[in-house]
């Protein structure tokens, strides 16, 4: 009975810390993603970010990082419409994710796009979703850019 027991006890804590060891790699490659944002490196932080995909591809965190990576660059660099691709990934795997909502947003409103386009549309709905449900990056930014929502003629934030 006793070595069932250490047997039972082994399996049971085995994935606990392969899972901790899997958590604290995943937020050590966060934390690189970010440092090389800083420094400007957006190839090397993407490739930190697909790394993110490989090690957890449930976590919309990833997505986001990598949206992030190929979005918020210098043009030059910019692939924006990979960049919603993975906000969009991020939000099916989460739709409570209100900062990949937020970030889709804002990113479709920094493409190019015609008035009362299906990307304008999408925009406002996204920062819509984000504010209404307190994102505070959204609250802030509808309070910043209310001429702007205003004119792109974003309803139901005020």
């Amino acid at each position: 009975m006793k070595r069932f027991s250490i047997t039972l006890l082994a399996a049971i804590t085995l994935p606990i810390a392969v899972n901790a060891e899997v958590t604290s790699h995943y937020r050590l490659k966060r934390t690189e993603a970010r440092k090389l944002y800083r420094e400007g490196k957006f190839s090397e932080m993407k490739n930190i970010c697909e790394e993110l995909i490989e090690i957890s591809p449930d976590n919309p965190m990833g997505y986001v990082c990598k949206g992030f990576a190929l979005g918020f660059v210098p043009k030059s660099e910019r692939k924006s419409r990979e960049a919603l691709k993975n906000f969009t990934k991020a939000i099916e795997l989460n739709p409570e994710y209100y900062e990949a909502y937020f970030l889709r947003g804002f990113l479709q409103f920094s493409m190019r796009r015609r008035e009362f386009s299906k990307l304008q549309m999408n925009g406002c709905s996204d920062i819509k979703k984000a504010y209404l449900n307190k994102f505070p990056d959204a609250l802030e930014y509808v309070k910043r850019q209310r001429s702007f929502l205003i004119k792109n003629k974003c309803s139901g934030f005020f």
